[in-house]
């Protein structure tokens, strides 16, 4: 705490945060625009770091299996990770709304730039499990605080369409990062995969340093209640269903299409930013103004189309074409959800919103990824991504039984000045 207040004072942390009503004084109110120097510089940032993230998912299980790693510890990768962001969002979300955006973000991803550096001089097993425990703490504080100020950005009745162009960064990012990190790898190793995370998020530090964050209303102490948002839990509870087969998919990807006889799956890559870039900026519109159903449930669809011919996929057509469904699914249910869990909530409590989403949507990633390892090691890689297709219709369940009657705000706005 006393490190804290000294860096407060010094203006790293606090710098954009301000006392009482001097918030609500400070602070411009939203406008209608989207397209503003800030929007733009937060998704290039975002970017940025979800390239460097993305660097190590796919390269991380193949660097283990040449140490001798067996396909059950590899399901651990993303798993560890999971746990240590769940552990530190919760905190990194009440601390965003107690202290500001700022220096929390800029210290997240320095701290994200050690965690990678330290790759380089760990080649065992359990000491790169143990690395990427820390990493995941980094990367938890780094994306909820990323994200938040996205939220904060983005106008309120534009935020369906907003978030869906802010997101195309995450996907531009899963496009490049994982093909150009298993190239590198395949070249050298892992040493330039490192370099590639480290420079990205050295850029991404000079961009956020330029960026305009909203003041906010600093609370007087912390509580426990201030860690999860209680309206954003049940799209947090979904979209666990939804990256459970995210995870699944991340692990095991390129090694299924290697034991299909398929050995460059980089195309898969740019087919899921191309369905991704295609389909987010219509689904953000669809949103804002047909509500979250009509989104979500062909998401749903396409997800489980693509699960199931992924597990028949051999050849590179194939694995291509799952792409294009799994891109444009799984981007309609994320704009979705992520809409639902955050766009209704006041600016102070938006870094617990932002957080309580990305619990569920890591901790889905995570069981994924460790359940889809012990399945693979009974079924095989074909059989394991056939059990993760049912996972999207356990999320239709939910929302029907308990979301079907929400409204993105413009939509909620609208039915309240018709009543009135």
């Amino acid at each position: 705490c006393s490190s804290l207040r000294y860096t407060e004072s010094l203006g790293f942390i606090g710098s954009d945060t301000r006392v009482g009503s001097e918030a609500h004084m400070g602070a411009k109110k939203p406008k209608g625009t989207l397209w503003t120097k800030d929007f733009v510089l937060i998704t290039v940032v975002n970017l940025l770091i979800f390239s460097s993230w993305q660097a190590f998912p796919f390269v991380l299980p193949v660097y283990m299996q040449s140490l001798g790693a067996p396909d059950a510890v590899l399901g651990l990768v993303t798993a560890v990770t999971t746990v240590s962001a769940l552990l530190i969002r919760p905190f990194c979300g009440m601390i965003l709304d107690r202290f500001g955006r700022k220096g929390i973000f800029l210290s997240g991803i320095v701290f994200m730039g050690l965690a990678s550096i330290c790759f380089e001089f760990i080649p065992m097993v359990g000491a790169i499990l143990a690395l990427r425990f820390v990493h995941g703490l980094a990367w938890g504080i780094t994306s909820t605080s990323s994200q938040t100020v996205a939220t904060d950005i983005i106008p309120p009745k534009r935020f369906g369409e907003g978030m869906g162009l802010f997101a195309l960064s995450a996907s531009l990012a899963l496009a490049i990062a994982p093909g150009l990190a298993l190239e590198l790898f395949d070249w050298q190793g892992i040493t330039p995969v490192i370099i590639l995370a480290v420079g990205t998020l050295v850029l991404a530090f000079a961009f956020a340093s330029f960026l305009h964050y909203r003041p906010i209303e600093r609370h007087p102490t912390f509580s426990m209640r201030n860690l999860i948002e209680r309206s954003s839990v049940l799209p947090s509870v979904i979209v666990f269903f939804l990256t459970a087969c995210y995870g699944a998919l991340v692990t095991f990807l390129a090694i299924h299409a290697s034991a299909q006889g398929v050995n460059n799956i980089a195309p898969f890559f740019t087919a899921y930013a191309i369905a991704v870039a295609l389909s987010r900026p219509l689904l953000g519109k669809m949103v804002d103004h047909r509500g979250y159903a009509l989104v979500l449930v062909p998401g749903l669809l396409l997800m489980i189309a693509a699960l199931v011919l992924l597990s028949k996929a051999d050849s590179l057509t194939l694995f291509v074409l799952t792409a294009f469904l799994y891109g444009a699914g799984f981007a309609a249910c994320h704009s979705t959800l992520q809409t639902m869990a955050v766009a209704n909530v006041e600016p102070q409590h938006r870094g617990a919103a932002n957080a309580t989403f990305l619990i569920g949507f890591d901790s889905g990633i995570g069981v994924g990824s460790a359940v889809s390892g012990l399945i693979v090691a009974v079924l095989g890689y074909a059989d394991m991504y056939l059990c993760f297709a049912v996972l999207p219709l356990v999320s239709a369940a939910i929302f029907f039984a308990f979301a079907r009657h929400r409204k993105p705000p413009r939509l909620a706005n609208e039915t309240e000045e018709t009543h009135t």
